[in-house]
């Protein structure tokens, strides 16, 4: 049953790159634009949104790797994880899965739950590195604490273990 999980959860983590347009807040992409070009890390990891899912935007997943780097570069946790999951897709950056565990740990560190979820299943997954259970179990618990349903649900089923 925990495989399942597992896998599932990995097909969450796929599936979820596309729920980074909720991010998007309604601002002119000019307005957009202008910031992120003036080296604002939020208006950079906005235009990247706007790039991955083309809304106001043509769709450019290179461009929009380029602008969510821009943000995971100065440290911004949605830009990371943002950056991550392109990583994990291929989409507009070769597909590097240990690339995406270091910027879900960069993220995760900062207490982006997403984040720290994500990196529980690619650890347990061992994908982008060694499988490391304990090491998941401690980020599915930072992301529980917040009230992450699918890391209470997963750490529960590590823990009958």
């Amino acid at each position: 049953m925990i495989k399942a999980k597992l896998a599932l959860g990995l097909l969450l983590i796929s599936l979820s790159a596309p729920l980074s347009a909720l991010a998007f807040d309604g601002m002119e992409i000019e307005q957009v634009k202008k910031k992120a070009e003036a080296g604002n890390a939020v208006a950079q990891s906005k235009l990247g949104v706007l790039y991955s899912s083309g809304l106001g935007a043509s769709k450019d997943k290179k461009e929009a790797a380029r602008w969510y780097r821009k943000a995971a570069d100065q440290g911004h946790p949605l830009g990371q994880w943002n950056l991550a999951f392109m990583y994990v897709k291929g989409e507009g950056v070769e597909t590097d899965y240990a690339k995406a565990r270091e910027l879900f740990r960069k993220a995760a560190e900062q207490g982006f739950v997403n984040a720290q979820y994500d990196l529980g299943m690619m650890l347990a997954q061992g994908m982008g590195g060694a499988q490391d259970l304990k090491e998941a179990k401690k980020w599915f618990k930072k992301a529980a604490d917040q009230e992450y349903k699918e890391a209470k649900e997963i750490l529960k089923e590590l823990e009958a273990l």
